[in-house]
């Protein structure tokens, strides 16, 4: 067992109080004990003193039970372990730091301050705290890391372990590489390495620098990123007025200032359109460095294009202070039904009996049902993220699966993800068979898997797979116009699909005589069917074509 609050267990304390008061009132209670059996016969004086005093013990014992659950509720506690959905970003992102002498110019800003403020710090210490700002926006998705100054190396390969991101980012200084000079196409190439294992996952890299270029050619790097889809973002740091560039001080550098051949100090300035141009050419965008919302700008960017997806589960200590407070509700009851008369006692014993029995048989259905609804709601906001992780925790409940299921089918295909809409529509179909146990069971939500079954397999131009869905949508319910436009669309595009395939087949010299008498045979079987659908619905279509008050799919 653990505890959110642990602190709060001290609150137990007031335990001692209580235990003191009553050892106080015991020789005031003995008193009313007597008094209150003087009035009975004699006969029956001794059993009511036994039945009083055990009743006035059990209602103190209940009542410092209270005390304890209500304490013990507060604290948070846990125990028990339940699978939990871990929601993840299909997103490795690469943080690639220039690390050369001219990041080391004091004309930064440092973060959380401004400008006006006067205070400084050096481009690699802001590029570092905007490193970390980002990290702590952005902590679902995996993170790798890279330096470069003549030459680029790949320093932390992609891991979801952002402690590890920020214990690099701690050490991070000019002095972890040798070499000289700024190389950003080498330092580019370095981070791309990062996405080896070919996962079907979003890819960016952000470049932390000052722009400035002595070496290779950052055009070639952004060519090879474009091609390889990596999206490349920029961040610039520095000003456009320049700083010289401090150095060890040295006979060469007597003010601790890189010095031109003619003496003079080099001033290095922030090269803002080359980086703002770089950051188009491969889809990203640009931010200056300087601002306190860049790390913002930056995860809400990245965030756009990489909505978050179920990444796996993880054991998760279930929370248990509902349980807990329950029992305490529960013993504060019993130490005040102990006061009344012993008919009261019975009745109200009785009551809490049936109210706990009705509590323990709905609690687990109803939560069920709730979560799927949660997830409804937030389906309909168009929050699929939030409305995923409800109906996976409605998976729990076996009475609700096939809905939960569904609506994670639902969800996956509006976010694009078709095959994972697929394997939920067919696994709520088979959960849904263990429920129905008469015809017209569930028959709406059968019909919405087969439904929209059909229309993932129309855009993916699986057209015979299409209308076979759409058939078995109308076995359910006959009426619904939507199906029938769209089995008979899906039975069009069969057959037009099986001309073209005749055609190209004609066109090539390989068609054979029987294949086109099996063409259009299947054609006019297309049209027959087409013909008696048509001839069947007639009066029912003119009679119920209207649009639906809840569409469950943009029709075809």
């Amino acid at each position: 067992m653990s505890f959110d609050r642990p602190l709060l267990l001290f609150l137990a304390l007031l335990i001692f109080p209580l235990l003191l008061d009553i050892f106080l009132r015991r020789k005031k209670r003995f008193k009313g004990i007597e008094v209150l059996s003087a009035a009975l016969p004699e006969d029956e004086r001794e059993t009511s003193k036994r039945m009083f005093l055990i009743r006035i013990i059990l209602s103190d014992l209940f009542f410092i039970l209270f005390t304890v659950f209500t304490v013990l509720s507060l604290s948070g506690p846990r125990w028990g372990t339940e699978l939990r959905a871990d929601m993840r970003r299909g997103l490795d992102l690469v943080l690639a730091f220039d690390i050369s002498r001219s990041m080391n110019a004091r004309d930064c800003p440092p973060a959380g301050r401004m400008p006006e403020t006067g205070a400084v710090s050096t481009r690699l210490e802001r590029a570092l705290a905007l490193a970390r700002e980002l990290c702590l926006r952005l902590d679902n998705i995996r993170y790798a890391t890279a330096a470069g100054k003549g030459q680029g190396v790949l320093m932390i390969p992609v891991t979801y372990d952002t402690e590890a991101v920020f214990v690099f980012l701690d050490s991070l200084d000019d002095s972890m590489l040798t070499g000289g000079g700024t190389n950003l196409e080498s330092l580019l190439d370095s981070a791309a390495l990062a996405f080896r294992d070919n996962m079907n996952r979003r890819k960016g890299i952000i470049l932390f620098t000052d722009g400035e270029i002595h070496q290779g050619s950052l055009d070639a790097a952004l060519n090879r990123a474009n091609a390889a889809g990596i999206i490349v973002s920029t961040a610039g740091f520095g000003s456009n007025n320049g700083s010289p560039v401090p150095v060890e001080t040295s006979s060469a550098a007597p003010d601790g200032f890189l010095l031109d051949p003619g003496g003079m100090p080099v001033i290095s300035f922030r090269q803002e359109d080359a980086l703002i141009n770089a950051a188009v050419k491969s889809g990203g965008i640009y931010v200056d460095g300087n601002r306190n919302d860049a790390a913002l700008a930056l995860a809400d960017f990245y965030s756009s294009f990489a909505p978050e997806m179920p990444g796996g589960f993880r054991r998760e200590s279930i929370e248990r202070w509902q349980l807990v407070l329950f029992l305490g509700l529960i013993s504060l009851c019993l130490s005040r039904l102990l006061v009344f008369k012993r008919r009261n006692i019975k009745r109200g014993a009785a009551a809490l009996a049936c109210l706990f029995l009705l509590i323990l048989s709905s609690c687990g259905p109803l939560q069920g049902k709730l979560l799927v609804m949660e997830g409804n709601y937030h389906s309909s906001n168009h929050n699929y993220n939030e409305a995923i992780s409800s109906y996976f925790m409605a998976l729990e409940y076996e009475d609700v699966t096939p809905y939960a299921e569904y609506g994670l089918g639902l969800s996956y295909s509006r976010l694009d993800e078709n095959e994972a809409a697929l394997e939920r529509y067919a696994a709520a179909e088979k959960n849904l068979e263990s429920l129905v146990r008469a015809e017209g069971e569930h028959q709406e939500l059968r019909y919405r898997i087969s439904f929209n079954t059909g229309v993932i397999y129309f855009e993916q131009g699986n057209f015979q797979n299409a209308a076979e869905s759409f058939r078995k949508s109308l076995e359910i319910d006959g009426s619904r116009i939507d199906a029938k436009r769209n089995l008979e669309l899906s039975l069009l595009e069969t057959a037009r699909q099986n001309q073209s395939e005749a055609a190209a087949r004609q066109d090539s010299g390989s068609v054979e005589t029987s294949s086109l008498a099996a063409q259009h045979t299947a054609q006019e079987g297309a049209e027959a069917l087409l013909d008696y659908l048509r001839e069947k619905s007639a009066e029912q279509w003119s009679n119920q074509w209207q649009e639906e008050t809840d569409p469950i799919w943009p029709d075809y």
